[in-house]
């Protein structure tokens, strides 16, 4: 796939119902369903229709749990638990007919919470440190990693980028074992390629296309101001969705870099967010779409402008 590939959009719906800014976002695969969170507080679980025909009645959205403060990332635990890091510095276990689970682990934003590597659950702090929990939310370790914020984690990969505007590489035990000069001055976001490449987003509006070797293959002017999200799509690796805030999504060739699509209120009026794209995620296989040999996939992007909106891309 390369520059001459055309993707198709369509937006499929708009999800409504939080109250303030959405922040994160991610697809669980085991209940079929999309959660978001936001500066309300609420955590909402979107339910997919089964037979795959979304539109505005065919997503039910249900309230899964109120938090006193803005939620800035999620994660998804075991046995349907749901984690939330807050803006005050709070962690959240969000157990299915249990009560929560609340930690606080300092005075600064909680950035994410990632599955590491070795199990634990990695999470960020405003003030630069990385701490460890275990699935029974106790702490196992902190380490003062950062000067500033740390604001993006790939656990499985020990990767951590923050406002220092550099990205660490980490083992398994938490020990430093590289850094590379990234986004300047901060690093939002980051996506690992199949090819063991990695891109990072940030500040700057650019996407840094780190080789396998740790080099800087590419920097691309992607966005006109800060991008927030990276999501590669699962299914084959091809795409990469970056989101900004310049209110835009754009689709970009996972291999060479090409620009493929770019969605926006120029190009759709009546649909294109109004105000910044904070989260991304890729949806899972749903039964109109799965067998389609133009590899149709949804997209979620959610806002500063309260909504959600569902995607439905496939190559001309």
């Amino acid at each position: 796939m390369g520059m001459a590939t055309k993707i198709l959009v369509k937006e499929y719906t708009k999800l409504e119902g939080h109250k303030q800014g959405v922040y994160a976002l991610f697809w669980c695969e085991g209940e079929g369903v999309l959660v978001s969170a936001g500066g309300d507080g609420a955590v909402v679980k979107w339910s997919m229709p089964l037979d795959g025909m979304l539109g505005d009645s065919g997503v039910v959205g249900r309230l899964f749990a109120q938090l006193p403060e803005p939620i800035f990332c999620l994660l998804e635990g075991m046995d349907g638990e749901i984690w939330a890091g807050t803006q005050g510095g709070l962690v959240f276990k969000l157990g299915v007919g249990a009560s929560p689970r609340m930690m606080k682990l300092g005075t600064s934003s909680v950035f994410f919470i990632s599955r590491w590597m070795d199990g634990r659950i990695a999470v960020g702090l405003g003030s630069g440190e990385l701490v460890f929990l275990d699935d029974a939310f106790e702490v196992v370790s902190r380490l003062k990693l950062g000067e500033r914020s740390l604001r993006c984690c790939i656990g499985s990969e020990g990767l951590i980028g923050g406002s220092d505007g550099v990205v660490w590489r980490l083992n398994a035990l938490g020990e430093v074992l590289s850094v590379r000069t990234a986004n300047q001055p901060s690093v939002f976001c980051l996506a690992k390629m199949d090819d063991d490449s990695l891109v990072s987003g940030g500040r700057d509006a650019l996407l840094w296309w780190f080789g396998s070797d740790g080099g800087v293959r590419e920097k691309v002017k992607a966005h006109l101001f800060t991008i927030h999200a990276l999501v590669l799509e699962p299914s084959d690796g091809r795409w990469l969705a970056s989101g900004g805030m310049d209110k835009s999504i754009k689709i970009w060739d996972a291999q060479n870099y090409a620009l493929l699509k770019v969605v926006d209120r120029s190009k759709f009026p009546n649909f294109g967010h109004t105000h910044s794209v904070n989260a991304l995620a890729w949806l899972g296989d749903h039964a109109d779409r799965k067998d389609s040999p133009g590899g149709r996939r949804l997209l979620a992007s959610a806002g500063d402008d309260k909504t959600i909106r569902l995607w439905d891309l496939s190559i001309e």
